[in-house]
């Protein structure tokens, strides 16, 4: 029962009673007992009410405290797993780069292998012209053997 029900219900109480032992035909002193007793189990429900909204009160204290916790741990979880995140891309930044450097490095050494490939072709391709012009020369029996 809520703290207002209590009290409505408390008024209603004393009113009555008050009302029934003024109309009896009962002594003064009577009717005042009665209306003291009455207001005695008042106030007993009018502290009971406040005690249970205190209670209510520090129960909900003590959820908005943990509910505050929680907020603050879960805060901490989301800083640190930003903080491993970052240190994951710091990471994968690295080995980038290093990938990026060995495959520069690579392509280099191909680019010095080729143009060494190419340049021993042309040097072949150049003797063997020269070659066949000797043999040309030879077998025309030319006078000049040089080509």
């Amino acid at each position: 029962m809520t703290f207002i029900k209590k009290l409505s219900i408390s008024l209603i109480i004393f009113i009555s009673m008050f009302g029934l032992t003024a109309c009896s035909d009962k002594e003064a002193e009577e009717a005042g007992e009665k209306v003291e007793e009455t207001v005695k189990e008042a106030g007993k429900m009018t502290q009971g009410a406040g005690d249970k909204v205190n209670e209510m009160k520090e129960d909900a204290s003590k959820a908005i405290d943990a509910a505050g916790e929680k907020v603050n741990e879960m805060k901490k979880d989301a800083s640190k797993a930003m903080e491993n995140a970052g240190e994951k891309v710091e990471e994968i930044k690295k080995d980038a780069g290093k990938v990026m450097e060995n495959a520069g490095e690579k392509v280099n050494a191909m680019k010095e292998s080729v143009s060494n490939k190419f340049g021993e072709m042309k040097k072949d391709a150049g003797n063997a012209i020269e070659d066949a012009c000797e043999k040309t020369k030879e077998g025309a029996d030319a006078k000049d053997d040089g080509c």
